[in-house]
């Protein structure tokens, strides 16, 4: 069955509401099995929060673009994720608002090749020079739990994305909680550089999605795999492939963990492109998780130091295992802050690097880390930007920044790190520059070789 908005009563002026045409389609869609609503080509169609359901695809036209209404009063309170799970996902410390969500959407995908633009412009209350700030709602909370997610799919089995252009998240641009076996292909997000907390792709508790062939410009990480608190009923992150995405970022590039109290396990990322971006490819564990058995491969990853208003030093390689907060520091009713995270078994092979700031691999403790090697590594060293250098170890309470010269690698309390054909060169001022900063909680073996710079 397919479906015409147009037909189907939509105003598509992009100033009229067309909330309740766009749900009565997927409604109607739904009871007969499935089908396709299509976003007609040329025509504006802005919306507050929608349902997607089981088998209904979204199918915007060239030219077509759906818009996500800024009013918060435009949020039913019926979409609200605790209400369309019916309190089994109530999470306290993530927003509960979504403009376009499901909840046990089987086989439900949204295609392009149109556009989802977000809004972000309309939450923000004050631009920054290098953050927004943003408003929520009249007598609400911290605007960052307020906020909508543009797209946020959750036990939904069997989603596919693929071909449209999503603009301007006014928060996570896409997340999937409990989705698997779905596929993330051939997407472009685009959003404002200096909205926090907009990320791309966020993959939370899911097991075997792949993601590939996708274009993303997002302010904070453009993809991120996350086993959240609330959420732990759907398992492990695991068998994650990432491939031929290009990326920037305000932020990192990709990120595994922070978020990471369960699991996150046996991820694939290569052949990817990461340029001018605060932070590169990262395993940042926290709030007790493992996150293990973890390669990144046959890509190029150049970085740049940002405003500390980002968390990120311009490292391109990052592997850190901290815990969030001390005891004595808690007061948001997280328990799982207080847990050290674990990495073991990470892999970086066959990369082209280009950094102000080197790699970085840094435990809390010793004990916290364990099987990170280098293969195939060419790491050119060069300073671009105008920012001090600094070691930005956040999330953590202890130990957020270090301030001093960077070193090509930083070891500390890095466990068994293996270095095989690993070469590094320096432009510039050489003395900007250490090669190695080792500590004695760490076993090297392999070397790294210093190349002549210019």
């Amino acid at each position: 069955m397919l479906i015409s908005l147009r037909q189907h009563g939509a105003s598509a002026d992009g100033r009229t509401l067309d909330t309740g045409s766009i749900q009565s389609a997927i409604d109607l869609l739904s009871a007969s099995g499935g089908g396709k609503l299509v976003f007609d080509a040329g025509c504006t169609f802005l919306s507050g929060s929608i349902v997607l359901r089981a088998g209904v695809e979204l199918h915007l036209e060239a030219g077509a673009r759906l818009i996500a209404s800024s009013n918060y009063d435009d949020y039913s309170p019926d979409h609200l994720i605790p209400k369309l799970t019916e309190g089994l996902i109530n999470e306290t410390v993530l927003p509960t608002r979504a403009f376009i969500s499901g909840y046990k959407a089987d086989g439900a995908s949204i295609t392009g090749p149109g556009v989802i633009c977000g809004n972000a412009d309309g939450f923000i209350a004050q631009r920054g020079q290098y953050i927004h700030q943003m408003r929520g709602p009249v007598g609400g909370r911290s605007q960052y739990l307020e906020r909508p997610f543009t797209v946020f799919l959750i036990d939904s089995q069997g989603i596919e994305l693929r071909d449209f252009t999503l603009t301007d998240p006014a928060f996570w641009a896409i997340r999937l909680t409990g989705c698997h076996d779905s596929q993330i292909q051939s997407i472009s997000i685009l959003t404002d550089l200096l909205v926090p907390n907009a990320d791309g792709i966020d993959i939370d508790r899911c097991q075997r999605v792949v993601i590939s062939d996708c274009e993303l410009v997002t302010a904070d990480d453009c993809i991120s795999l996350k086993s959240c608190s609330g959420t732990e009923i759907y398992g492990d992150v695991a068998d994650i492939e990432i491939s031929r995405c290009n990326m920037v970022s305000t932020s990192g590039a990709i990120t595994l963990g922070t978020e990471s109290v369960g699991a996150i396990r046996d991820i694939v990322v290569e052949d990817c492109s990461v340029s001018r971006t605060h932070r590169g490819f990262a395993v940042r564990a926290r709030e007790g998780g493992l996150i293990s058995n973890v390669v990144f491969r046959n890509s190029a990853v150049s970085t740049r130091t940002f405003s500390s208003d980002w968390w990120g030093h311009g490292e391109a390689l990052h592997v850190t295992a901290f815990r969030w907060s001390e005891p004595e520091n808690l007061g948001d009713g997280n328990p799982e802050r207080c847990l050290f995270g674990r990495v073991k078994d990470v892999r970086f092979e066959n990369i082209e690097v280009t950094t102000e700031a080197g790699t970085l691999v840094w435990g809390q403790q010793p004990g916290l880390i364990d099987g990170i090697s280098f293969q195939g590594i060419s790491q050119l060293m060069r300073k671009e930007s105008k920012w001090e250098p600094r070691i930005d170890l956040r999330p953590n309470d202890v130990l957020p920044m270090v301030s001093r010269p960077h070193n090509a690698f930083e070891l500390v309390n890095a466990g068994s790190v293996k270095f095989s054909n690993v070469k590094v060169s320096f432009s510039g001022n050489r003395s900007d520059y250490g090669l190695v900063i080792n500590n004695e909680a760490s076993e090297l073996s392999g070397s790294i070789v210093e190349e002549p710079g210019d």
